[in-house]
């Protein structure tokens, strides 16, 4: 497996001729997109109130996801593509450990979290921005392609149970706590 994720590492990371268009794109999409990404959320959350339960889920998600990661990393940190001298690395990133890209993690999360909207359109907006993010931590030389693709998986467990252990029993209570106020509120005008 370690094999394979080093000849796919080779294959995607950017090489010395790559053009300098290709790493400002990669950079923007590894700094940038996640961010965006974000204020789309909030910004529909703020207009449809569908959006605020997916708007919740994703919040809780990438949180939990951010947590998790960043556990994992302290007590077992597997190094990123530099520290083995592959490839080039085109962002300063440390010593710090790379399993799972926290960048691919935290985003998949947030996109995978709007499958609970009755539109699947954003989702897979969504998903392709975390795709491209993805993909820019690997070309910019910062993650092996198996650091990304863990990141997505987890993201994905992370936010099914968040939104079946979380969301969903909030906005169930949530419901039944609003409804007797709704109907009294009624019944006096």
């Amino acid at each position: 497996m370690q094999a394979l994720d080093v000849s796919l590492f080779a294959l995607i990371n950017a090489g010395a001729a790559a053009p300098a268009w290709s790493i400002y794109f990669a950079r923007f999409a590894s700094d940038v997109l996640p961010a965006l990404l974000a204020v789309a959320i909030i910004g529909g959350a703020a207009l449809d109130r569908r959006l605020r339960y997916a708007c919740f889920t994703a919040l809780v998600s990438v949180l939990a996801v951010w947590l998790f990661v960043n556990v994992f990393r302290s007590a077992m940190p597997f190094q990123r593509p530099a520290f083995y001298g592959l490839g080039i690395q085109w962002a300063p990133q440390g010593a710090r450990p790379g399993f799972p890209s926290l960048h691919a993690a935290c985003t998949f999360a947030a996109a995978f979290s709007l499958w609970c909207l009755p539109w699947r359109a954003p989702m897979f907006a969504a998903l392709a921005v975390a795709a491209v993010v993805g993909w820019s931590r690997v070309f910019l030389g910062l993650h092996f392609p198996f650091d990304v693709v863990v990141g997505a998986i987890l993201a994905a467990l992370v936010s099914i149970v968040v939104e079946r252990g979380v969301s969903r029993p909030l906005n169930l209570a949530l419901r039944a706590y609003m409804r007797p106020r709704l109907r009294a509120r009624r019944a006096r005008v």
